[in-house]
């Protein structure tokens, strides 16, 4: 429960900060999919496959510093709203610590958390899934895209300004 108020926080927070609301015109919509990794029942453990399922991404965000790669999170409607929300937040945050410990910067995924809300697929095994997707696009237009497609909460690595969230994401600096 305390994850999903914190959650609730920072989504009310990001509003007061984007002036006007949600704005059509700079929805992030994902172009190509960059990996897509899907999850046993009740689990947020990463399949052993994953560093193939993977392997797309790590390439894309070391050619491409200057994009974001979104973890679009879901879960199946099995359980409670709030029990898949934290789900569906721990598996996209198995699926950022893989990529972090192959090289791609933290500052560069953001984490868009459906739960249970999201696009349905055909079967509840389809919608134990984290799709990852490329974006040039400033975390504001994420956020809207995140919530006109009903998502439930976005994270990233760090605080931004109101400046920094309305940029367009900056190559990540060699560590």
């Amino acid at each position: 429960m305390k994850t999903l108020t914190t959650m609730s926080m920072v989504l009310g927070a990001l509003a007061a900060l984007i002036p006007g609301g949600a704005r059509a015109d700079r929805r992030a919509e994902p172009s190509q999919v960059l990996g897509e990794v899907k999850f046993r029942f009740d689990s947020a453990a990463l399949p052993a496959n994953a560093p193939q399922l993977l392997d797309g991404a790590v390439r894309f965000a070391a050619a491409h510093p200057g994009h974001r790669i979104v973890l679009d999170a879901h879960c199946d409607p099995i359980g409670t709203s709030p029990y898949n929300v934290g789900l569906a937040i721990r598996r996209a945050e198995s699926v950022r610590a893989r990529l972090v410990a192959r090289g791609v910067p933290a500052d560069q995924i953001v984490l868009a958390v459906y739960g249970e809300d999201g696009a349905r697929r055909a079967s509840y095994a389809d919608d134990r899934r984290v799709t990852l997707w490329p974006t040039r696009q400033p975390l504001a237009a994420v956020i809207d895209h995140t919530l006109a497609a009903r998502g439930t909460a976005v994270t990233w690595n760090k605080p931004l300004t109101t400046a920094q969230l309305e940029a367009a994401p900056q190559p990540v600096a060699a560590r």
